[in-house]
């Protein structure tokens, strides 16, 4: 069995590493010697934790310990984010523990230690909470990418953040039926949504691809994101949009267009609602 050592993957200055992959093809059974966080963005398939096996897709999050050996299987194209961690990234506490439950005796996780004797190495976010881990890991793979003054103690406290929501969603429960069906198919929904929100989409598009009635997935996401499928559809252009502006130098009627706003009035004022600027004025703090 294969062994990855830190020295190939992690800078021993930084003590920590972010990397997006896509994977096609199965995984073999490995281990490493640093910890490993796994997100997965889109696609499906299996995870293997030291003889556990675990479904997995968009919205699950996986932790591997210095020694546990883990293999991927998959079944459609999976695209993930690694983070990598040298165990005293954190704390040097880290360094002699065995699973991610060693993890409570930190003085952070305390509070989660007597409701969490044994947690999972895979956690499920869905809705809002899937949304909001997933702005989170961006927010860290920017900051890792842009290396700025600081950058360092910024990835601390945001891998803080992270391990922090992975301990308290192990503490949630679904009761309500009808609420667990909607979550478990609410990443495949937002999956559509985000390949084709160029596009004039509605919530029957949506209906055909989920066999759903309207009225049903307009109230899911409502129930479970705490938003409407029109702001989420805006939303995604609306992150398009900032990206195309700060990455290219099309024009800003033509980033509109490209990200779904054939009105050009509209799109400013839904761009300076939720950004609070204007397009141009986002140009010009590059």
């Amino acid at each position: 069995m294969k062994m990855y050592q830190s020295v190939d993957y992690i800078q021993q200055t930084e003590k920590i590493a972010l990397y997006k992959l896509h994977q096609q093809a199965n995984e073999p059974e490995h281990t490493h010697n640093f910890i490993e966080l796994v997100y997965i963005c889109q696609g499906a398939g299996y995870h293997q934790v030291n003889g556990k096996s675990f479904a997995v897709q968009r919205g699950d999050f996986l932790f591997m310990n210095v020694g546990d050996r883990h293999a991927f299987e998959i079944q459609k194209n999976m695209q993930y984010m690694n983070i990598l961690l040298d165990p005293e990234f954190l704390s040097n506490r880290l360094q002699a523990t065995e699973s991610a439950s060693d993890f409570l005796p930190l003085m952070l996780f305390q509070e989660f230690k007597s409701s969490l004797a044994n947690p999972s190495p895979h956690v499920t976010f869905r809705g809002k909470n899937m949304i909001e881990v997933e702005q989170l890991l961006e927010t860290m793979y920017a900051e890792y990418c842009g290396k700025k003054s600081g950058y360092l103690a910024m990835l601390h406290g945001y891998a803080t953040l992270l391990l922090t929501r992975m301990l308290r969603s192990m503490q949630e429960n679904l009761h309500n039926s009808e609420l667990r069906t909607a979550y478990h198919m609410l990443p495949q929904l937002l999956s559509y949504i985000e390949e084709h929100y160029a596009g004039h989409i509605t919530l029957n598009d949506l209906a055909r691809e989920s066999f759903y009635s309207p009225y049903y997935l307009s109230k899911m996401f409502k129930d479970c994101l705490g938003f409407t499928f029109t702001e989420y559809v805006h939303d995604v252009r609306l992150r398009e949009a900032k990206r195309m502006l700060l990455e290219t130098k099309d024009s800003v009627e033509s980033i509109g267009r490209s990200v779904g706003y054939e009105d050009k009035t509209q799109f400013f004022r839904l761009f300076k609602q939720t950004l609070g600027m204007t397009p141009q004025q986002l140009r010009k703090q590059m």
